[in-house]
């Protein structure tokens, strides 16, 4: 006699599979910004140091930079060496988010692994980047302006490194927009003539996000929603060249 495979039950177990996969990636990504945090809260001061030029470049003669509670320094080291661990092992995230989605590539598209790793990781570097050098300079100077004559600027570390840490990883993500429509469009799930009818949708999600993910003041959400609609464009152009969506 002959068993019938249940259908509900071979699902289910599909999905067990990818939830498990993704179990295991998640672990692997773990592993590795942990061998990484070892390395970097060897130079946690010196990481310290670097994220805070921006707001020692824009702050006005006299004024410096201050910790109020007296655990507030070590777990801002603590917190830099995180973020900086994060940012190196960038590489071997992108890879293992590789591993979970080649499975459901064609074998003609797993090709395009060291690009599809390299894209993401030039993208994020690139929103870290542009981040540092031009937003956290220039956002800051047009914020420290505004204390005047009579208010002495005595930004706390913490503070500061809070907002610091929240706008570096949010360019980071957002520049990722043409890699993620890459990927998308390969898969079918997007096409070039979507994503233009959405155009005016696509700048309303991108002024809220900017003025979400931004200190509040005009020049800085600007700062983030220039690059992201020009970012969008890109991704449009993207997913005409390499769509397999019909449309």
């Amino acid at each position: 006699m002959k068993i019938k495979k249940n259908k509900k039950n071979s699902d289910e177990m599909t999905i067990l599979e990818h939830i498990e996969e993704l179990r295991i990636r998640l672990l692997w990504i773990l592993g590795g910004i942990f061998i990484a945090l070892m390395a970097t809260y060897s130079y946690s001061e010196q990481i310290v140091n670097f994220a805070i030029a921006p707001l020692k470049y824009a702050l006005p003669a006299g004024s410096k930079i201050i910790f109020t509670g007296v655990t507030e320094a070590f777990w801002i080291r603590i917190e830099s060496a995180l973020v900086a661990a994060i940012i190196v092992s960038i590489p071997f995230t992108f890879y293992q988010v590789w591993l979970f989605i080649k499975p459901g590539l064609k074998n003609n598209e797993k090709k395009y692994m060291i690009p599809f790793v390299l894209a993401f990781s030039i993208f994020f570097i690139s929103g870290v980047a542009f981040a540092y050098k031009i937003v956290l300079p220039i956002g800051f100077k047009f914020l420290l302006k505004y204390g005047g004559v009579n208010l002495s600027a005595m930004p706390s570390i913490k503070q500061y490194m809070s907002l610091f840490l929240r706008l570096i990883m949010a360019f980071g993500m957002v520049f990722e927009l043409p890699t993620i429509s890459f990927v998308m469009s390969r898969m079918g799930i997007i096409n070039a003539k979507d994503l233009w009818k959405k155009f005016d949708y696509a700048l309303l999600a991108i002024f809220i996000t900017a003025a979400i993910l931004t200190p509040p003041d005009i020049v800085t959400q600007f700062l983030m929603a220039g690059p992201l609609i020009i970012l969008y464009i890109v991704s449009i152009l993207i997913a005409y060249l390499f769509s397999t969506k019909a449309g």
